[in-house]
This record gives C-alpha cells, sequence and structure tokens, in this order.
C-alpha cells in the first residue's frame, strides 16, 4: 500500500512539473524521420512529450529540409528553397496538444545561416482558434549559430467540446539567397497554468506590469535591455 502510495506522489509530482518538447532531430529511429538524398537520416519527433503534453512532427511548406551532423548523433537540419519576402507558401510548422492547461513560459530556436541564406526569421504563434496570427518575434538570422528565446507566449487550454488544446509555431526565414537556414534545435518549456497564471492572459491594464522580469538564468530584464512586443495585452520577451 505504501508503495502504491509513493508511486501515485511521484506521478502526480511529475505531471504537476514544468515540461519541455525538445526537437533535436537525433540520428534514431522513430515513427517519423526525415532524410534527403544529401543528408542523413533524422527522427522529426520530440522528446519530452507527456499525458498533458503531445508534439508533432514539424511540416515542412515549400521548402526543401535536410539533416546534417552537427555532433555525434545530433544534427542540424538544414532548410532551402526560403523567398525573398514573407510568404505564407514557405514555412515551417511546429504543432502540439495540451490536455490540459499549460503555460507557454518559453520557446527556445537555436539556428544559423549560411552566407547566401537568409537574413531574417519571422516567428509566430497561436493557441486553438486563435491559430498563429500574432507575430512573436522578426529577427536576423546570423551566419553564427544563436539562440533567439522568446518568453510568456501564454496559455493553451481546452475549450468548449474539445479534449484538449492546440497550439502551432510558424516560422519563416526570408530576404537572402538560395543558402540554407539551419535550425539546430528547437525547445518548447511549458508549465501548468494554476490560478496564478491568470496574469498570463488578463489585459495589460489590469496587471502589475511594475513588477520585474528575469531571464532563464534568473538574471533581471531590464525593459530596454530586451526588445518587447505587445499582442492580445501581454508582453512578449524576445532575447537574441
Amino acid at each position: 500500500m505504501n508503495s502504491f502510495l509513493s508511486m501515485c506522489a511521484a506521478l502526480s509530482c511529475s505531471v504537476a512539473s514544468a515540461q519541455t518538447l525538445n526537437y533535436t532531430w537525433p540520428n534514431q529511429p522513430c515513427a517519423t524521420v526525415l532524410n534527403c538524398d544529401s543528408g542523413c537520416t533524422a527522427c522529426a519527433l520530440p522528446t519530452g512529450g507527456t499525458a498533458v503534453l503531445m508534439g508533432i512532427a514539424p511540416s515542412w511548406l515549400g521548402v526543401d529540409a535536410c539533416p546534417h551532423p552537427v555532433a555525434v548523433a545530433d544534427n542540424a537540419v538544414a532548410t532551402y528553397n526560403w523567398p525573398g519576402t514573407l510568404d505564407p507558401a514557405h514555412q515551417v510548422m511546429l504543432s502540439g496538444l495540451a490536455f490540459s492547461g499549460l503555460s507557454i513560459d518559453s520557446v527556445i530556436i537555436r539556428h544559423t545561416a549560411a552566407p547566401d541564406g537568409p537574413s531574417r526569421v519571422h516567428v509566430r504563434f497561436g493557441a486553438n482558434t486563435t491559430m498563429p496570427t500574432t507575430v512573436v518575434c522578426d529577427v536576423p538570422a546570423q551566419q553564427s549559430t544563436v539562440e533567439t528565446i522568446m518568453t510568456d507566449l501564454g496559455v493553451v487550454q481546452a475549450e468548449e467540446g474539445s479534449p484538449y488544446g492546440f497550439f502551432q509555431l510558424i516560422l519563416q526565414a526570408y530576404d537572402g539567397g538560395l543558402g540554407a537556414w539551419a535550425i539546430d534545435d528547437i525547445r518548447i518549456v511549458t508549465s501548468p497554468a494554476t490560478a496564478t497564471s491568470v496574469a498570463e492572459v488578463a489585459p495589460l491594464s489590469q496587471r502589475n506590469v511594475s513588477a520585474s522580469q528575469v531571464d532563464l538564468l534568473g538574471r533581471a530584464i531590464l525593459r530596454s535591455a530586451s526588445p518587447m512586443i505587445t499582442t492580445a495585452g501581454r508582453r512578449v520577451v524576445v532575447l537574441q
């Protein structure tokens, strides 16, 4: 009996803690693989999924995607055929399901561009009926590997008549030549949405906007130090 209770407590703790979907393109077999003639084969499914959070393999719309090794058993996905201007026919689309209310605490994209590749990256995010119309950021696609970090993207939860909430991330590179834009990895960090998460979806005028913000390392973020985009009454911090 005691062992059963301990197991239940451990399960409850794991479900209630932060959860992360990790798209890292490892060299291993899985239900959905990505391959190409000039590259290698990689698993396109994320790790970190649980009973309350499920990630779906990306869709590569209008672009060519090819995994290439960056370390042992670790790949980046090089994408080609990006247009000179933003075009909805060219995008990388990542989707996920939330079977209970989840706060999307941060999205981290590790990426780089070839010298003749795209010079900009445009990111949109949305949930349920707001499927991604919100522009989260538009940042330079640098020729050295960088991390673009977006925080406070809001809450995903089931709407009436659905057993789960649905969220989507859209990435679009543009403004460059025929070279590649490479995605090393993508991490979507979530935590349970509780009563204390109401501020994440409340109008900005109803929140304490003087509260300090911190980055993923716990360091204070000055408002003048990072670009902020106000979307639907909340602030999204973009670090790069």
